[in-house]
């Protein structure tokens, strides 16, 4: 009976990228970390950019229940999380992470609309309506 070879009873090479940078370039994650700002770090970037992702991925169903925790508390707080890492990156190292946003607002604009009785002062996500 043959057995198994031991390359494949090691655990991952050090080269793969730990699961708390997952879908961050390393130079967006590089830099994130080399910020003074504590709660910008990689790990908390990556964690709010998985919940927006959650958050968006929902069906249309789930985000106009009313009273609802996700369209109303998590969605706006990660992305306003999101959108303080835009800010606080250089143009070159927060271009990957400003187009995954693109691509992620993109789908949560043809879930919602626009609420016209939100306050204005309020950044675009915070004023959508769940259809």
């Amino acid at each position: 009976m043959p057995r198994n070879r031991p390359q494949r009873l090691r655990a991952l090479p050090p080269s793969v990228p730990p699961s708390t940078t997952r879908g961050l370039p390393t130079r967006t994650a590089e830099s994130l970390d080399w910020l003074d700002d504590p709660a910008l770090t990689s790990k908390d970037v990556a964690l709010e950019l998985d919940e927006w992702r959650h958050v968006v991925s929902l069906p249309e169903a789930v985000l106009s229940a009313p009273h609802n925790d996700w369209a109303e508390f998590v969605g706006p707080s990660a992305r306003a999380a999101l959108d303080d890492a835009v800010r606080a990156l250089g143009r070159r190292e927060g271009a990957p992470l400003r187009a995954e946003l693109a691509r992620l607002d993109e789908r949560f604009r043809r879930k919602t609309s626009n609420n016209p009785f939100a306050d204005p002062a309020l950044p675009w996500w915070a004023r959508r309506w769940w259809h």
